[in-house]
Formats: structure tokens, C-alpha cells, sequence
């Protein structure tokens, strides 16, 4: 059975959009497809369709979602990281960095019939203007709920007992890291999930499987948490060991999982501090579980109480008024999208599609 991931390469954070689209396949990668053309051209389908055909020939399909709609693919990487298509357009404009000889641009515009687009100017540039405003505001908002956040994080800072935090991180890297192998491989960094017009939407359970040793840790903002994922980031880095860094969906900056996908090994803050993953996972069984907030004192953490749940309700309306601008530039871009379908070529693209995609099992076998 074909291996299935999904996975975001970019999200909606509290830095505004954050990319990831660098790390989307492996240097090593045989051929990469740039998809260009406007909204509503068909970029997302075709590599829709695409990933499901490799999946039906048995090969591993990586499907990297779009932050500004759950439901619409940002790329697609096929089999052991042989091919990968991509939206080449903004906000994450990717152009061939080896034309020809890795990556070729496909440019569904050549598809459409430019008059009909033509005679909708007005619209399509108030659209595009509003969607721009829409997220504009949406980064404020997450801004704002970013403010909160370190609010939140600086009672449990003040509170930690950092000999006793230093001391644990050290011992669970340890455990985490032994008997772990130099792979001579560069790190791949993504998102689990995305703030998006339906909500905090995460996938992590296409990313740890059954199998998965599971290594968790739980606490709050500013309890030691980050200090453990940057030290153990810094390691892999230091000793070339293979690993994914999924970085957290609202601040890039912190992580939320390590996955050492040699060994089968995962380091993951079950906190749901901002996302929930532990309902996702496959099972709770850990290998090993650590509660960062037993390190901080507890009579100053309850002298903060009201102090801190306000600042969690501002954190959580801060991102909620976030997902509604979101949610509106969804609405204005489906509107946006709704000027380009009736003027394309959907046949000649399949067409294409059908003829590329023959191209690269053929390439394979």
C-alpha cells in the first residue's frame, strides 16, 4: 500500500506568511514542475490528480497543503523524492534554480483565453486588493495574539527552575539521541498543520505512524520546552543526522516535532497549547513523557492565575479573529477564481497532464 503524508510547506504565523517551500523535496530530487498561471487555472488539481495516480501505482505521496485553503495543494512530491510539482506563484514565488537540467516551468495560462479574463480587470484587481487586506489584517491579529503569548510565557519563565529544566533536557536528549547514527543528511523543515480558513487544521497523523517510537513532552509557554527542541535541533544539525523539524503553525520559531525518520523516533510537545495533536495521534503510548510544568513553582505560578488566563483568552481570540479575516480572503479568492475557470482549456490540460504523467513512470520503469 502506497505510502500517504500530508504536510504544509507555509503557513499563516504570528511573523505573517512563513515559508518552508525550500525543504518541500530533497536536493537530490530527479525533476521538479514549477505550475504557473492565475487563480482557478487548475494547478491544484493536477497535482491532485497526479499524487493519486503514483499513489495507485504503489509509489509514496507527499501532499503539501495550502495554508490559505485546507483543500488546495501547494505541491505534490512523488515516489522516494524522484519528482515534485509545485505552485510556483505568489506568496511563495519559486522560479527554476536549474532550468532544464532539474526544473521546468509548466504555465497553465497558456490555456486560457485571455480576452474573457480581460474583461473582468476591474474586478480581479479589487479582489486582489481586498485579499491582500484580508490577510494583512490577519497578520496583525496573530501579531497581537503573539504579544499575548509572551505574556503567558514570561509568568513560567519567572517560575522555572532552569537548574532542574537544564538537567532533564539534557537527560531526555540523551535518551532521545542514543544509539543514533550520522547519516551525512541536511535537515527538512515543514509545518504539522496551518491556521486556515476552517480553522487550526493539522495532519500530524499521516506523520507518526503506529510504529513511531514516541517521545512526548507537555507544559506551558515558557517552561523549557523550546530551550529542549533547540538544543536537540542544534545537535542533529552538529552530527548530520537525518531529521524533519516541524516548526509550530502560529510562531515558525518555536517546534512542535522531531522526527528521525531512520530510526522511527518522535519528539513532540503534546501541550495543545495552540493545536491539538494528541487526539490525532495513532496511539499514547509514549516511550517516554515529560511535564515541563512540575519544574515551575507552583505558589508563584498561582499568585499569576487571573493574570494568565487573560492572557490565553487574548491569545485565543487574537488567532480566532485571525481565522475569520482568513476565512474572508477565502470567500473573495473563491470569487477571484470564478472569473478564470470558464476561460480555460480544462481538456488541453489534462491533456498535458496525461502526457507528462506517462512521461515519468515510463522515466522510472
Amino acid at each position: 500500500m502506497a505510502k500517504i503524508r500530508h504536510v504544509f510547506p507555509g503557513g499563516n504565523t504570528c511573523h505573517g506568511f512563513y515559508s518552508f517551500y525550500e525543504y518541500m523535496t530533497v536536493p537530490e530530487i530527479q525533476r521538479k514542475f514549477i505550475l504557473k498561471g492565475g487563480p482557478g487555472v487548475g494547478k491544484s488539481t493536477f497535482m491532485k490528480k497526479i499524487g493519486e495516480d503514483f499513489a495507485q501505482k504503489g509509489f509514496a505521496v507527499e501532499y503539501h497543503w495550502c495554508s490559505s485553503d485546507n483543500n488546495s495543494l501547494d505541491g505534490v512530491v512523488l515516489g522516494d523524492h524522484q519528482f515534485c510539482f509545485l505552485d510556483g506563484t505568489a506568496p511563495h514565488i519559486v522560479d527554476p534554480k536549474f532550468p532544464g537540467a532539474v526544473d521546468e516551468i509548466i504555465n497553465l495560462g497558456h490555456f486560457w483565453d485571455r480576452n474573457k479574463i480581460a474583461a473582468n480587470r476591474d474586478k480581479i484587481e479589487r479582489l486582489t486588493h481586498d485579499i491582500s487586506l484580508c490577510f494583512k489584517r490577519a497578520y496583525i491579529r496573530l501579531k497581537e495574539a503573539k504579544i499575548a503569548y509572551e505574556e503567558w510565557s514570561s509568568y513560567f519563565e519567572e517560575a522555572a527552575d532552569f537548574s532542574a529544566v537544564k538537567r532533564n533536557i539534557k537527560g531526555l536528549s540523551e535518551d532521545f539521541l542514543s544509539n543514533i547514527k550520522e547519516t551525512k543528511d541536511k535537515q527538512r523543515h515543514l509545518f504539522p498543520g496551518a491556521i486556515t480558513p476552517e480553522g487550526l487544521v493539522t495532519k500530524i497523523d499521516s506523520i507518526i505512524s503506529e510504529e513511531t517510537s514516541i517521545f512526548a513532552v507537555k507544559g506551558s509557554p515558557g517552561s523549557g520546552i523550546s530551550q529542549l527542541f533547540t538544543f536537540i535541533t542544534e545537535l542533529l544539525e552538529l552530527n548530520e543526522i537525518k531529521a524533519e523539524i516541524y516548526h509550530n503553525p502560529f510562531d515558525p520559531k518555536e517546534i512542535d516535532l522531531i522526527l528521525l525518520p531512520e530510526s522511527n523516533r518522535a519528539l513532540i510537545n503534546i501541550s495543545s497549547t495552540i493545536f491539538d495533536y494528541v487526539s490525532l495521534l495513532p496511539n499514547n503510548k509514549y516511550k517516554r513523557l515529560l511535564d515541563f510544568d512540575q519544574f515551575a513553582k507552583k505558589a508563584l505560578i498561582d499568585s499569576y492565575t487571573k493574570l494568565i488566563y487573560s492572557a490565553q483568552e487574548r491569545v485565543d481570540t487574537g488567532i480566532k479573529e485571525a481565522i475569520k479575516f482568513i476565512k474572508t480572503a477565502k470567500k473573495y479568492h473563491d470569487e477571484l477564481e470564478s472569473f478564470y475557470i470558464p476561460a480555460m482549456n480544462f481538456e488541453a490540460i489534462e491533456e498535458l497532464r496525461q502526457t507528462t504523467l506517462e512521461e515519468l513512470l515510463n522515466s522510472i520503469s
